[in-house]
């Protein structure tokens, strides 16, 4: 489907409440495989590759959290959804919160995997060296620097590591610089942490290295009235490497929310 003059790709399938998916960094909507299996009969379940990712196309110059959160918008009024409730992994975190600010009424409640409250003063600069580096070597480096990460350190499971490098693979220098770029311009989310208003779940993997768990419980404690989640034996893929026990957090967080009505589609 062409979106905001790029042609975005996504997975639709079921019926009932919408669920929306959002891939991390550098992933592609592949790493939710388990999730909308298990959750599409009885929820309608949406996963899109984020421009510049999986199959979607890219366009050169940074690509924003806000820029993504139109895409994802401009998405879901194609699909006529409704009010849904945004699943963010890493970076997909980033763009459900920029959703959730600027379209607040599209946004029934939240689920944020493995993301930072905030943006780090340092990692800009950081991000906008790594962007050079995938100029100059292409985007092996980030794969390279990244997939170790993905996954508890004591995963020996090579099949699964396997398919981390699959799900990073189709990524496209453009959509990999974009979205460095994007993120090193990310506004401090304090702010509009403590002004979300929508039920709000935390989850994270107990041997995430990259963003630890002490994060996301800070993360947790700047929403009002979030739960806060850490699965075991599970690294910074949470929901791809301990996909029984996410989907088994996330289901029993949505029917709790759903009989004390605080999500209304």
């Amino acid at each position: 489907m062409t979106l905001n003059s790029i042609n975005l790709r996504y997975t639709d399938a079921g019926q009932g409440l919408p669920l929306v998916f959002v891939h991390g960094f550098p992933l592609s909507r592949g790493v939710w495989q388990k999730q909308l299996e298990a959750f599409r009969s009885s929820y309608r379940v949406i996963a899109p590759d984020l421009r510049g990712f999986g199959e979607s196309e890219a366009q050169p110059g940074p690509t924003t959290m806000a820029q993504c959160a139109a895409d994802l918008r401009a998405l879901l009024q194609q699909l006529a959804t409704g009010p849904v409730v945004l699943i963010g992994h890493s970076m997909g975190g980033y763009v459900a919160l920029a959703f959730a600010r600027e379209f607040q009424r599209c946004c029934a409640a939240s689920c944020w995997s493995a993301r930072r409250r905030a943006r780090h003063r340092r990692s800009g600069g950081g991000r906008r060296a790594m962007a050079d580096k995938v100029k100059a070597e292409g985007v092996r480096v980030v794969i390279e620097a990244m997939a170790p990460k993905m996954l508890a350190a004591g995963n020996q499971d090579a099949r699964m590591a396997a398919r981390v490098l699959g799900f990073m693979a189709p990524s496209t220098p453009a959509g990999v610089i974009g979205a460095l770029l994007g993120m090193a311009e990310r506004p401090d989310a304090t702010a509009p942490l403590a002004q979300m208003s929508v039920p709000t779940l935390v989850i994270t993997g107990a041997d995430d290295t990259l963003i630890p768990p002490a994060q996301s419980q800070t993360l947790a404690h700047a929403i009002r009235g979030a739960q806060l989640k850490v699965i075991p034996h599970a690294g910074h893929l949470v929901a791809f490497e301990q996909p029984d026990e996410f989907n088994h957090v996330l289901t029993d967080w949505l029917k709790r929310s759903a009989e004390s009505d605080s999500i209304r589609p």
